[in-house]
């Protein structure tokens, strides 16, 4: 009995030391892509000691402009994070870890607490197992590692906290109840994914009354509804503040329309580029086909198992519902899948619910008398998960090498970008390419400013240059005919458009000195590009001046463009 019991607190801890281990690395990089936006606004509130106000007006207003992000819980952590750590990014990205972590233990005990409910025992392998499988899911590093994944984060952390709670409750208005209340609302305020949870409750209430013998299909239905109710409730007035807020309660994205996508099918083109976006998010051929075989695998087993099982049929079809219903409920807010593999956050509340299934199928056999044949099944199903866990881990290993190798490379640019400032002569005026991503990693979009700025440059370096991606080039003979350069020159970066747009800048001169980075020797490098290369000439002068650098990342999305 000792053994077995050491036994299962080593299963119990290892997919949790595994995982932190594989994340390890990517502590120490720079902040990537977006989060120098979250930095770059968290800094500029605090600067004009507004910190606390600007955090508490995101509860009855929108994150930011144009966007429909209702998201004041999430953007309150990172202002803690701010205010604990500065541009420091290691403490920002142990918290995404640990939130991480956090949401693997409710995993554990959620499918715990289903197995108890159905009579499946407290110590069997599928708690570890489903821990597991969500926690080295290989898609999962764009939220953990990217400090902007903060909001997947914390909403599902808090939607498996309401789930584990109301498992526990008698009554909505008991202790467990009401937390599970509370957190359901934090789940609410810290991303739109988070809408699924009132879903998600009702359909567990209705399949724990299901999974009680004697009473009609309809009773369990209402029974199911009014033990949500709360819940259900909760959802509704989120959606009414939505509308009031935004003018629209299902509008995510500026410039979609779920309901319009819905209804003329434009959904279906994000699942025509499921394929591409599979074999760019999981990179390994051999690792990907174990893991989407073993994923196949696990699904029909458990399908198979649990439906033979009153209890266990009831919850299975609740979780399944529910996960399907967080892709479908996705796919209406998304033109097309990225094909370089980004937008993996948008499947991490799929990716615990996938990890809830798995968990249930090896928990199932079990609950049954042990027949040689259901022995077979048991071992085929125990044998699926290893295959799928070591698959997560060769998949998710090659994807966290690539954050932790973006993050070094932001780290280096950052460092690199004074030193390129001082080459630059008194009159002249610098210009610096970098990737828009690496691979699939977000990269410079939306950093430009960031990279050049307080607090993460010690002094602001916007006077001497500026650092843009190659979706920006087009635009800038456009802007130098402004006097883009001028007011670049004369006012801080926040002034720029104004000054620009007032007729307060001078001269239509480009940039003098051009530069790009190079991934593959971390360092920036200096590019021969000829002044008058203007308006039709100016990107076929760029793509020339890339050809002969090592800059190839910026070389091939200029390219793509």
């Amino acid at each position: 009995m000792r053994n077995e019991r050491a036994l299962f607190v080593l299963l119990m801890l290892a997919p949790f030391v595994v995982c932190a281990l594989v994340f390890w690395p990517t502590l120490s990089g720079a902040f990537l892509s977006d989060d120098y936006a979250v930095l770059g606004a968290l800094s500029d509130w605090s600067r004009e000691g507004r910190l606390l106000a600007a955090l508490l007006s995101k509860f009855h207003s929108g994150l930011d402009s144009p966007s429909f992000y209702y998201r004041p819980l999430s953007i309150a952590s990172l202002g803690v994070n701010f205010v604990l750590a500065g541009a420091n990014p290691l403490t920002w990205r142990v918290t995404n870890l640990a939130l991480h972590l956090a949401s693997g233990a409710l995993v554990f005990i959620i499918v715990r607490r289903f197995s108890i409910d159905c009579g499946c025992g407290r110590s069997n392998a599928g708690p570890p197992i489903a821990a597991a499988v969500f926690l080295l899911f290989p898609m999962s590093p764009e939220a953990v590692v990217w400090v902007s994944g903060r909001y997947d984060l914390l909403a599902l952390t808090l939607m498996l906290a309401t789930l584990a709670l109301f498992l526990r409750a008698v009554h909505w208005h008991d202790r467990w109840g009401m937390a599970a209340l509370l957190t359901a609302a934090c789940a609410l305020a810290s991303k739109e994914s988070a809408a699924l949870l009132p879903a998600l409750v009702m359909a567990v209430a209705i399949a724990r009354r299901a999974a009680r013998p004697g009473p009609a299909v309809t009773s369990i239905f209402f029974g199911g509804v009014r033990d949500a109710a709360p819940w259900i409730l909760l959802g509704v007035t989120y959606f009414c503040m939505r509308a009031a807020i935004f003018g629209n309660p299902f509008q995510v994205y500026a410039g979609t329309s779920p309901l319009a996508a819905l209804a003329s099918g434009a959904w279906m083109q994000s699942v025509s580029s499921a394929g591409a976006w599979l074999a760019a998010t999981l990179p390994l051929p051999f690792a990907r086909a174990v893991f989407l075989i073993a994923i196949a695998t696990l699904l029909v087993l458990g399908a198979t198992t649990c439906w033979a099982h009153r209890a266990l049929r009831a919850v299975w079809l609740a979780v399944v519902i529910s996960a399907l219903l967080s892709v479908v409920l996705l796919l209406p807010h998304l033109s097309v899948l990225a094909a370089n593999g980004e937008q993996g956050r948008l499947f991490y509340s799929a990716s615990a619910l996938l990890a809830l299934l798995v968990g249930l199928a090896v928990a199932a056999p079990g609950a049954r008398p042990a027949a040689t044949w259901k022995w077979r099944r048991r071992a085929l199903t125990l044998g699926a998960s290893f295959l799928l866990v070591a698959a997560e881990l060769l998949l998710l290993r090659a994807t966290v090498s690539s954050w932790s190798t973006a993050g070094a490379q932001a780290r280096a640019l950052i460092a690199a970008l004074p030193g390129t400032a001082s080459e630059i002569s008194g009159s002249g005026y610098g210009f610096v390419l970098v990737p828009d991503h690496l691979g699939s990693v977000p990269f410079g979009r939306n950093a430009q400013g960031g990279l050049i700025e307080p607090p993460t440059q010690p002094l602001s370096l916007s006077s001497r240059l500026i650092v843009q991606t190659p979706a920006d080039l087009p635009a800038w003979p456009g802007n130098a005919q402004r006097g883009v350069v001028d007011a670049l020159r004369r006012y801080p970066l926040s002034q720029v458009w104004a000054a620009v747009a007032s007729g307060q800048a001078n001269g239509t001169a480009l940039p003098t000195d051009y530069f790009c980075w190079a991934e593959t020797s971390s360092a920036i490098v200096r590019l021969s590009l000829p002044r008058t290369a203007v308006d039709g000439d100016w990107l076929d002068a760029w793509r020339h001046a890339l050809a002969a650098t090592p800059c190839v990342e910026a070389a091939a999305e200029l390219e793509a463009r």
